[in-house]
């Protein structure tokens, strides 16, 4: 719609002007949508096992992996409950992926694309969302840390809305400290975290507790409650978190538990672990000796999966790569120059690196290096000749849901693989010219880091493996939970009966990264001792006979008397048995010790070839070294090293053995504290459910857990079907934030009007203050959601409704949106103002953090004039209506991560391109328009990271509107601008205009069709420049004051999120061609009087500019701001213009 002339002599003409004097208009700054993205490259099947606590959701190939996290999650829940002392209300809802490539294919915690300046309420979940990495015990870990998320969430803010609503804003407590001890509830102090706390501690990059806790906030926090296990005894580690919540004061609780407030604690955890590592590091050796030795920073730039080339005389060398998401395999050569392999991804804070891929591998000899990478959705194998300098295989698809390990094996043809088919990690064989697979291990226990070795009377496969013993049974109900061992496989027996034997038995920690050492030696890595040091273990042999294997049937008869031979040919209903083997049977034995005595850990380890030499990574401080070692033939034959346990394994070691004599003294814990053997194979629950148990015994909380066949007998499967539940929700009393799908407005000429007391531009719903409530509606695997939007003045006329449907379920996404907005004024208030907004929209990730997006819909804006005899003519003016077809395509650029209130880090881009076709209409006014108006547009954020959360936001945004009818731009003021009252008032004798310029006019020879706003612009009215071009540049400097300078605990929400900004801006607005821009002319004047004033605008260049000052924070729970902008036309020489303002920043 366009007016531009009116005839005030005619009635129906003066009822169009009373009409748009209120009318509403749209901001364009917080209400910009961005967001990352879910790239999904599989279409999962889900189907969930029920039991009486827990709905285990899995996709295809999941199957017994959701058998092991049903009952681990049974047998864990009452241990969880029992500590938090806190008790589930609901069923837990799990759902689990295959792999970690899977897991990120997930929409679950996408997050919300929509700001409101009173917060969001997002409700406690009882969903968590765990993934298998080739290990059940960091699955176990993970379930364990998503049932402590729910039960310690729902203990400290409740189940209902209207108890979770109360207790998040009267509960504040840091994040470092809930986050840490939902980890320490999952996860007992291990070594790996031992290792990584001292590693914070001895670095000094932490001068204070805060300091670490803003980098590190889940390894503090859990060292922080691990810290007062250690120092208060363990029971007050619940009583802590318990205390504070009702205290609503942690400096409370922690003067009732250690007698002395919450910094003095921290200040003595601090010293406390730097004492402790300090001590435990004098007498260790710092770095190992070796040829090869490169030092790699790890500030900016990580690296994983070293492999040296095991060429005794080359210095080549393989590494993955890894920056904020951007992973690349470098081969250096000689470190004289570097080859880029492979590299994919996309610049992106938030992701983090494939705990497998790429994975590589050289050759014995140093010729090749075969590399392994997921790419769209499937594993791929590629070998690098790096003699030819070219790719031999290229991308050839394995057979694996993943891969977790691979060695070149005799040959440059044949590859070891610990590999994960059906959920279990079993150690495989792959020819790389055929393509052929031979599975050499196949049961339920993880089975990895497989090499080949050869001693003298023996060769096989050896590996590590959480296994509890060579020939542990498998089944349904076996869970595995024991450390990795080291074991060796016979590879050349081809039947499926092959001895395995264990060649380490280690107490605490784990046997990681075996490979041969020499002739009679085999080594390993192990924390037994709390680090990570390099242990050898000599190999010896003998023969211990032959076994014959029958098969008969489905029955396997080992070394047979002939009479049971004979009872199982019978019954079989055969005459001779249906296959026969032999195979050799070894006793072997082992003697292992450590070889090396670090200071901190060996994190990565591979043998280089067959000639005496393996690689180690280290870390020390911001660097890892990576380290190309010989075999030390002394120290085997000398085995003089000692690897003294540290403060950990020590604590451990008096605990466990208190608990023993404890254990002896009472036998009534002898079943929760002593593990009981495992049954015998044959009494394994192998099939699925036999009977289903219709009692359901009450559970208490800290029972213990049933029996994992009950658990069996009463899980039950169940086809998935769509599930929708209430996600957020945000309800505001005070509310002049953007829907912003109706960005554009009527264009509306009268705001130039004199006597029009209000032409300043309000948002939401065209009052100053309104009620809004917004809320999403979620389907259980977020690929579908529900959003509405309804808002209301306080008249009650003016109402604002959304509803939005999105499809996330595929590649591709796809929406519907319906927007209506209604709007009564004038006298009487007889005038109605009706939107309706029909919209479709589609959207393409390119990437997690780039996509393409189109939208398409039909406006239609009808003006409607209610009879009243009061007001002449109000009976025959007619009724307005116009009708367009709205198109848009942008592309979306976002890696930022928003780490508190208003502050983000990283990039934000996005650039557009829009068509408004005209349809039909009741008016035209102007005879220079028609029916076509585009617009072309962009809006770029970066924001850098000065200190902590201190950083500097830029911002540069455009919009160029061209075509047969254009957009009129308003430049000034800022984004949600509280501006009550009149335009105009009267203060010193003088006529003032608070908030709109009403002397800069649009161009006459111009149509336009809608109009906007161009902002922030502080310092400068709404109006104080115009035109169908226009151009904004922010810069500001946020200042968290209390957060970033003070280290100590804030409660308290208003000095939490105070900030304060020092801001510089510039804008430009125009007529005519796209480069034609100069800086705007700043009319004076006053209303009535011919007598105008027109001088160029302050500013700089082509642009009208500004500077000041502001401070933001949360009032009454809504995010308000206040600044005061000085144009630049000197050095504060003269009065600010003050901006009150709802919402967030750019």
């Amino acid at each position: 719609m366009r007016i531009e002339t009116m005839n005030y002599r005619n009635t129906s003409g003066w009822l169009v002007l009373l009409m748009l004097l209120t009318v509403q208009m749209q901001a364009q700054v917080n209400g910009v949508e961005f967001g990352k993205n879910r790239v999904q490259h599989t279409k999962f099947k889900w189907q969930f096992y029920q039991s009486p606590n827990f709905n285990v959701h899995y996709n295809q190939n999941g199957l017994e992996l959701a058998k092991f996290v049903t009952q681990v999650a049974e047998e864990e829940l009452p241990t969880l409950e029992d500590f938090i002392e806190y008790g589930i209300q609901r069923r837990l809802n799990v759902v689990l992926y295959n792999n970690f490539n899977d897991y990120k294919q997930s929409n679950i915690g996408i997050g919300l694309d929509w700001t409101n300046p009173g917060g969001v309420t997002k409700l406690v979940s009882n969903k968590m969302v765990i993934y298998y990495s080739g290990d059940h015990n960091d699955l176990r870990r993970q379930l364990r840390e998503g049932i402590a998320r729910v039960l310690v969430e729902s203990m400290l803010f409740g189940d209902d809305l209207g108890e979770f609503a109360q207790n998040q804003a009267l509960l504040d407590l840091p994040k470092w400290m809930t986050d840490g001890y939902i980890s320490y509830a999952a996860e007992p102090w291990s070594t790996k975290l031992d290792n990584e706390l001292k590693s914070a501690m001895l670095g000094f990059q932490f001068k204070s507790f805060y300091q670490f806790a803003f980098e590190q906030p889940k390894l503090a926090g859990h060292a922080f409650w691990y810290y007062i296990e250690e120092r208060y005894r363990k029971e007050n580690v619940t009583y802590l978190l318990y205390l504070s919540r009702i205290y609503k004061n942690v400096n409370r609780a922690t003067q009732t538990i250690a007698k002395k407030p919450l910094k003095d604690v921290l200040k003595d955890f601090m010293q406390y672990n730097r004492d402790k590592y300090f001590k435990d590091i004098r007498a260790r050796r710092n770095v190992p000796s070796g040829r090869l030795t490169v030092p790699k920073e790890i500030s900016k730039t990580d690296y994983f999966r070293f492999q040296a080339n095991p060429n005794p005389k080359s210095f080549n060398y393989a590494v993955v790569e890894y920056k904020r998401g951007l992973t690349r395999v470098v081969l250096n050569e000689n470190f004289i120059s570097e080859k880029v392999l492979w590299k994919s991804g996309v610049r992106n804070l938030e992701e983090r690196p494939d705990p497998n891929y790429p994975m590589l591998a050289w050759d014995p000899k140093g010729t090749r290096i075969a590399m392994i990478v997921w790419e769209r959705g499937k594993l791929y194998l590629s070998v690098y000749d790096a003699f030819r300098r070219t790719k031999t295989i290229k991308s050839a698809e394995l057979p694996f849901e993943q891969i977790t390990d691979m060695q070149y094996m005799l040959d440059p043809n044949t590859l070891i693989l610990s590999g994960v088919k059906g959920g279990q990690s079993d150690i495989f064989v792959y020819k790389i010219d055929n393509q052929k697979l031979e599975q050499i291990t196949n049961d339920i226990y993880d089975d990895r880091d497989a090499s080949f070795v050869a001693f003298p009377g023996k060769t096989g496969i050896i590996f590590s493996s959480n296994r509890p013993s060579p020939n542990a049974p498998t089944g349904d109900t076996v869970l595995p939970r024991s450390r990795f061992n080291i074991f060796l496989i016979d590879n050349w027996n081809k039947s499926e009966f092959k001895q395995i034997s264990q060649l380490t038995n280690i107490k605490y920690g784990n046997a990681r990264f075996p490979s041969q050492y020499n002739t009679n030696h085999f080594t390993y890595i192990s924390d037994e001792n709390g680090i990570g040091n390099r242990w050898a273990g000599f190999f010896r042999t003998q023969a211990a006979g032959i076994d014959t294997m029958y098969r008969i049937g489905e029955d396997i008869l080992r070394n047979p008397e002939p009479k049971e031979l004979d009872s199982t040919l019978k019954a079989w209903n055969k005459t001779e048995p249906d296959s026969i083997g032999f195979f050799r049977l070894t006793t072997d034995s082992t003697y292992s010790f450590p070889i090396t005595n670090y200071q901190s850990s060996v994190l990565e380890t591979r043998i280089a070839g067959d000639n005496g030499q393996v690689t180690e990574v280290n870390r020390q401080g911001e660097f890892k070294f990576l380290y190309k070692l010989k075999v030390d033939e002394n120290v085997l034959r000398k085995r003089n090293i000692t690897a003294r346990p540290t403060e950990f394994i020590k604590r451990s070691s008096r605990l466990e053995k208190t608990m023993n004599e404890n254990t002896q003294e009472r036998t009534d814990l002898q079943d929760s504290l002593i593990s009981k053997p495992v049954n015998p194979a044959s009494d394994f629950f192998e099939t699925e459910f036999v009977t289903d148990s219709a009692v359901a015994t009450a559970k208490l909380m800290g029972t213990m857990a049933p029996p994992r066949d009950e658990v069996l007998n009463k899980m039950r499967l169940f086809p998935y079907t769509r599930k929708f539940a209430l996600d957020n929700i945000a309800a505001n009393l005070l509310s002049n934030n953007v829907l912003f799908i109706n960005r554009y407005q009527p264009y509306n000429a009268s705001r130039f009007l004199i006597g029009n007391q209000q032409p300043q531009v309000n948002l939401a719903n065209g009052n100053v203050v309104n009620a809004l409530t917004r809320f999403t509606v979620m389907e259980f695997l977020e690929d579908m959601k529900f959003t509405g939007a309804f808002r209301i003045n306080y008249g009650i006329q003016n109402k604002e409704i959304l509803t939005r449907f999105d499809n996330l379920r595929g590649r591709l996404d796809w929406g519907l949106t319906y927007y209506r907005n209604t709007q009564t004024f004038g006298v009487f208030d007889i005038f109605r103002q009706i939107t309706n907004l029909y919209q479709g929209n589609i959207s393409y990730p390119l990437n997690e953090v780039q996509s393409v997006r189109i939208m398409a819909g039909i406006r239609r804006d009808q003006y409607l004039t209610k009879s009243d005899d009061r007001v002449i003519g109000s009976l025959t003016d007619p009724t307005l209506d116009e009708n367009f077809l709205n198109a848009r395509a942008e592309y979306v650029h976002d890696n930022s991560i928003n780490p508190t209130t208003n502050i983000w880090n990283g990039l934000r881009f996005k650039a557009w391109f829009e068509l408004f076709n005209r349809l039909s209409g009741s008016y035209q006014s102007n005879p220079q328009g028609g029916d076509f108006t585009f617009n072309v547009g962009f809006d770029a954020r970066n924001y850098v990271k000065i200190y902590r959360n201190f950083i500097w936001a830029v911002r540069a945004a455009g919009d160029f509107s061209f075509g047969d009818s254009k957009v009129l731009y308003y430049l000034g003021g800022t984004d949600g601008w509280l501006m009550p009252g009149n335009n105009v008032v009267m203060r010193d004798n003088l006529v003032k205009q608070r908030y709109f310029n009403q002397f800069v006019t649009p161009a006459q020879d111009a149509a336009y069709v809608y109009e906007s706003l161009a902002v922030n612009v502080r310092g400068f009215l709404q109006n104080s420049a115009n035109g169908n071009n226009a151009v904004v540049i922010n810069s500001e400097f946020r200042l968290p004051v209390f957060s970033t300078l003070f280290n100590k605990p804030i409660n308290n929400a208003f000095l939490r999120n105070f900030q304060v900004v020092q801001f510089f801006d510039f804008g430009t607005a125009w007529n005519g061609k796209f480069l034609d821009f100069k800086r705007p002319d700043i009319v004076f004047g006053e209303p009535g009087n011919p007598v105008q004033v027109v001088t160029k605008a302050p500013g700089l260049g082509p642009f009208l500019g500004s500077y000041g000052f502001g401070a933001r924070s949360t009032l009454l729970g809504y995010f308000v701001r206040f600044d005061a902008g000085w144009p630049m036309s000197g050095f504060f020489n003269s009065k600010p213009i003050l901006h009150l303002s709802l919402g967030l920043d750019f």
